[in-house]
């Protein structure tokens, strides 16, 4: 019988820093995987597939539960896509097949029942009718008797079944908690990712803009904090140059940004610009920009680009203006 699974523990780590293993999986994904690993098999337990049919789900809604030694409630959870059971048959699988059909066969013993009951009614019809009557009462005994028997077996859960049921839920709680926690760790990498971009002052924020464009086929030159003529990065790429703007306010940019820039493009004679903006950008301020030489670039685009991304790769394919 295999033993329950142990709740996975994270290492103790800052909180700034992101819990990696030596090959490079979070703590999260590794307990993940680990749970995933040793997911109890009702063949482990002696098992059949009967033993877990009996408390299935296919009869109605309701979930049986079972009261372990210790006071505390658990589920009886029924069988499984990919569940692997030992092999042979119980004696009670019969039942399932009446139990099933019990509307049918008590709709049979109610005809049966009135059929008899009127043929007794006639001196050369009686016996007839007394042969009706029994099979109508078989009928019922078909239609009741597996509902009851199936009830009191699910009351009598087997030891290998509450163990399994343990192990399993066991097994289910560890495995969402996991999930949870890989779930949380992505959600917080993020956010220091976006944090990183969202704290830098004005010039820094251009600084790092013409790092990330550096990693992709540009060359980036800052322009000096006065009298740039709306221009905070010089670029080159594939012959073609641009000119770039940086907006580190939160606020989106507006179509009036991008008009500005547009007016840049042509009165320096770039080829192109590209707008970098933290806050984002508006319906208008995209739409202005549609058709023209004109990239937008947030906050995505930039953790993308530091990721190795080449989000800006669709503007440069010819290498005519």
């Amino acid at each position: 019988m295999r033993a329950q699974t142990p709740f996975c523990e994270p290492n103790q780590k800052g909180p700034n820093q992101t819990m990696q293993s030596a090959s490079g999986q979070s703590d999260a994904q590794i307990c993940s995987n680990r749970v995933a690993a040793v997911r109890p098999q009702p063949a482990n337990y002696g098992l059949t597939y009967d033993d877990l049919n009996l408390y299935s789900s296919w009869e109605s809604l309701n979930a049986w539960s079972c009261r372990l030694d210790e006071g505390k409630v658990i589920r009886c959870l029924g069988t499984r896509d990919d569940d692997e059971y030992k092999e042979g048959r119980r004696w009670f699988c019969i039942l399932h097949y009446w139990k099933v059909r019990a509307h049918t066969v008590g709709g049979l013993a109610f005809w049966l029942l009135l059929i008899g009951s009127l043929a007794t009614t006639s001196k050369d019809s009686r016996l007839g009718g007394v042969v009706t009557l029994g099979l109508g009462l078989a009928c019922v005994l078909c239609a009741i008797l597996p509902g009851v028997v199936i009830k009191d077996l699910r009351r009598r859960a087997s030891p290998g079944l509450i163990a399994y049921w343990q192990a399993l839920h066991a097994y289910d709680d560890n495995k969402a908690a996991a999930e949870a926690a890989a779930r949380q760790a992505a959600r917080d990498a993020e956010l220091r990712k976006r944090s990183y971009w969202e704290f830098l002052d004005g010039y820094a924020f251009e600084r790092a803009t013409a790092e990330v464009l550096k990693r992709h086929q540009f060359n980036p030159t800052v322009t000096p904090g006065s009298g740039d003529g709306g221009i905070d990065i010089e670029v080159t790429r594939n012959g073609l140059r641009g000119v770039v703007q940086c907006k580190a306010h939160v606020s989106c940019v507006g179509p009036h940004v991008v008009r500005d820039l547009y007016g840049v493009i042509h009165h320096s004679g770039a080829d192109f610009g590209i707008i970098v903006s933290r806050g984002g950008f508006t319906k208008g301020a995209v739409d202005f920009g549609r058709n023209k030489p004109i990239l937008f670039v947030d906050i995505s685009d930039l953790i993308a680009m530091q990721e190795g991304q080449d989000v800006l790769a669709g503007g440069f394919t010819r290498t005519d203006s």
